[in-house]
């Protein structure tokens, strides 16, 4: 499934820097809270998405 996914990131011209998958589970609130502030801070650094049109 990873790989069907990562394809289609690459299909859409979507940065793999843009897409993260992490297992967390539902009794780790603070690991998400922590998981999610990260990601937020890497996205706004890379600005804002260019995408290219999907064919």
């Amino acid at each position: 499934m990873f790989n069907l996914t990562r394809n289609l990131i690459d299909i859409l011209g979507i940065d793999t820097e843009r897409v993260r998958l992490e297992w967390i589970s539902s009794a780790e609130g603070t690991r998400f809270a922590e998981v999610a502030r990260e990601f937020t801070e890497e996205i706004r650094s890379l600005g804002p998405a260019s995408m290219k049109e999907a064919a």
